[in-house]
């Protein structure tokens, strides 16, 4: 018999990057008793499955702790995680304050303003190590924790580069400043770098404001998930009506709904009959009418009639909150692009470190008069030609610049994270409803017969629906108020739910329905069928008119394509790319649709958690999915994808769960944002490349390598211009996608 497992959401903090990830999931699973552990950086939070009888909470934390992390919170039930206003209010306090002290010391580091304000060298190198240092203590106060805190761990991160030269360029202009005789002796100029250490924190410190901003949006995704449960439910118990809160509904409760209303928990109806629009679940734009033993969904919206359901699934077993379920997964698998360079920086930050360490020992055993000071001074070159200044701005300005040309373009990016998928994708998943058709059923054929016009079937029928809950009702009154029509008196008016309507009008019996609802009432179908099959193929719905027991006329209605949606799909094509057809609906309905766009594969009838499967059924075949949404049945299949793009119009839960997000209902924009985002991408790569670059050819100069043969030394102020010349060549390689065209 297995063992009994449990499983526990822990609220971490000290997060910043997948190395952190990594690291925390590494130590919670080679802990005694745990099954699974898997960290979601959005969200600050560890799930864990482990086995009670071996392990428990307090041991859990303590393993978090031994990492390098705290628990700040745990949990057993699925809810929300907590937005990081906290975070994000500290990040933009240290940039701000580290920005105002800056521009001070930039500014006088600039020769006709210091020349300008008549003070003597050493004065004012007192001041700008006065301004330097809250900057360095207060604002750089997580880079150095960072640092010690992996340091103890017996590992580096962006954290430590940071704390490196930064402590570098500021101890050595410390050390000017204090003692400047002491780097005179060596023949070099008493000059200060309190600038190079205040751009790097400056700057670093702006890019994570901005990501933690970005990381409360990818959360916003499931918090807005849990808002679509209705808080309460009112609930029938020994013949008595209750209203209890949603955690209080429990499995086999006769739970009753009203019109406009939220339905709270999964079940099957018992009584009455409705309309439910299920869009949030299937997609489907058309309402679906609910009878007796028909099941129905949390947070589905009733929309007309009164009925009584039992409860089958409730709390973490409902339709619902398997979709929140599948979000949280999807999003704790995306690896960000920042991995990229933690990774590197891992490896970089030892060799710096040691070749800093062994350039001061060279000079010092093997270099001339006076050793220690030149030993210290070469060492000091080492480490700033080292800052990661420009490594630190690679990524944020590109993303800065190509979000802001986006935005312009109404295409909205999450932060950096989707770039590199983007980069290499293969295929584009295209949701039906609401995606490449406009998601409200309207009017498209009109078929009169026996004499009557056109105008007269679609008044006759307008007049029945207005007082129907069939699901093509607003359409049929929609097109007839268009026209202007007058609409005749009904009498005696009875809905036959699944079938249609019947009335009197003017004396005489009306009937309208679907072909079943002809069939029954003995209405001449020979001449139905066939027009009936003829709209099946191309995906519409058709209900028929009969008046004194004829049919007379033939209305159809179908989801119609929005402009420009054959033209988004043969431009993806033209860029390469494999597109499929994913929905919900009908299969005759989506084989239609998929038609008259130009796509050949078709995905029909698969529901949300299917949705997720078929993308993740995708990429292990070895493609890289874009998936392109719109509703919150969309939303765990955006979150699984390699890359989410979402319609603005669409599902609020749907855009938060999405890497791209299209302001405007525009699908040339699809294209667009998919080659915004390579080019992105390019530039991210081309900045690295040049941030590395200057490194691996002024270390060898700034080690002293070359001394020996030519004299060859670089002085911590060049190492220094070094540095802002890469910075400078990242900051105006990214300002190229301001000139992005669609």
């Amino acid at each position: 018999m297995p063992a009994k497992t449990e499983e526990i959401t822990l609220t971490l903090g000290g997060l910043h990057c997948a190395a952190c990830v990594a690291r925390v999931e590494r130590a919670l699973s080679a802990a005694p008793g745990v099954e699974l552990a898997l960290v979601n950086l959005a969200t600050r939070q560890a799930k864990v499955r482990y086995q009670p009888q071996a392990t428990n909470l307090e041991a859990l934390s303590a393993v978090v702790k031994e990492a390098g992390y705290e628990v700040e919170d745990a949990t057993r039930e699925q809810r929300p995680p907590r937005e990081p206003e906290a975070e994000v209010r500290e990040f933009r306090h240290r940039f701000l304050v580290a920005l105002i002290l800056s521009l001070p010391v930039w500014a006088c580091m600039i020769p006709p303003v210091e020349h300008g304000l008549g003070l003597s060298h050493r004065a004012m190198n007192f001041i700008l190590l006065a301004l330097s240092t809250p900057v360095m203590f207060y604002s750089g106060a997580s880079f150095f924790t960072g640092a010690w805190s992996a340091a103890r761990h017996r590992t580096t991160n962006m954290d430590t580069l940071v704390a490196l030269g930064t402590s570098a360029a500021y101890c050595y202009s410390a050390w000017v400043t204090l003692f400047p005789a002491t780097i005179a002796a060596a023949g070099h100029a008493p000059a200060v770098y309190f600038d190079t250490a205040l751009m790097i924190i400056t700057f670093i410190l702006l890019g994570r404001w901005l990501e933690a901003r970005t990381r409360g949006r990818a959360s916003e995704a499931i918090r807005r998930l849990f808002a679509l449960a209705p808080p309460s439910a009112r609930v029938r118990r020994d013949g008595v009506e209750l209203e209890v809160p949603l955690e209080q509904v429990l499995v086999g409760d006769l739970v009753l709904v009203r019109p406009g209303e939220k339905i709270p928990v999964d079940g099957v109806v018992v009584e009455g009959s409705s309309a439910v629009d299920e869009s949030m679940l299937t997609g489907e734009s058309l309402p679906v009418a609910k009878e007796p033993e028909a099941k129905v969904w949390g947070a589905t919206l009733n929309q007309r009639g009164f009925f009584v359901f039992r409860a089958t699934r409730v709390g973490q077993d409902m339709v619902l909150s398997q979709i929140i379920r599948l979000v949280e997964e999807a999003q704790t698998s995306k690896a960000p692009i920042e991995r990229l360079v933690d990774q590197v920086a891992s490896i970089f930050v030892p060799v710096v470190m040691g070749l800093a360490a062994l350039t001061f020992l060279a000079w010092f055993f093997w270099g001339p008069a006076p050793a220690v000071t030149r030993a210290l001074v070469s060492m000091v070159a080492v480490l700033i030609i080292a800052c990661p200044c420009a490594m630190g701005l690679a990524t944020p300005t590109a993303v800065m610049v190509g979000a802001g040309r986006g935005a312009e373009l109404g295409i909205l990016m999450r932060g950096g994270e989707p770039l590199e998928r983007a980069y290499r994708l293969t295929t584009v998943v295209f949701d039906k409803t609401g995606t490449l058709t406009r998601g409200t059923p309207q009017v498209t054929d009109l078929q009169a017969w026996e004499g009557w016009s056109a105008d007269q079937i679609l008044a006759l029928a307008a007049a029945l629906e207005a007082k129907s809950e069939h699901p093509l009702a607003e359409a049929v009154t929609h097109a007839a108020a268009v026209k202007h029509l007058i609409l005749p008196q009904v009498d005696d008016f009875q809905a036959l739910p699944g079938l249609g309507v019947e009335a009197k009008v003017t004396g005489q019996e009306v009937l309208l329905g679907n072909l079943a609802f002809m069939t029954q009432r003995q209405i001449p179908t020979a001449t139905l069928s066939a027009p009936q099959q003829e709209h099946a193929r191309e995906g519409k719905t058709a209900i028929f008119l009969a008046v004194a027991g004829k049919p007379v006329g033939l209305i159809a209605a179908a989801d119609t394509l929005k402009p420009g949606a054959a033209q988004a799909v043969k431009a993806l094509q033209e860029m390469g790319l494999k597109i499929l057809l994913l929905s919900g609906d009908n299969r005759l309905t989506v084989a239609a649709v998929a038609r008259s766009v130009g796509i050949d594969e078709v995905l029909a009838e698969v529901l949300p958690g299917d949705k997720a499967r078929k993308v993740a059924e995708l990429q292990e075949a070895g493609e890289v999915v874009a998936m392109v949404g719109d509703g919150i049945n969309d939303a765990p299949a955006l979150a699984a994808a390699d890359v989410g793009i979402a319609l603005g119009t669409g599902a609020d839960v749907a855009v938060e769960a999405a890497d791209l997000t299209l302001i405007r209902d525009d699908l040339a924009l699809i294209p667009a944002a998919i080659h915004l985002s390579r080019q992105m991408m390019r530039i991210i790569r081309q900045n690295l490349f040049w941030a590395f670059c200057y490194n691996v050819v002024a270390l060898p100069v700034a080690a002293g390598v070359f001394y020996p043969l030519w004299g060859w030394t670089l002085n911590p102020a060049l190492a220094a211009a070094a540095m802002a010349m890469s910075s400078v060549s990242v900051v105006t390689n990214s300002l190229r996608l301001r000139r992005f065209k669609a």
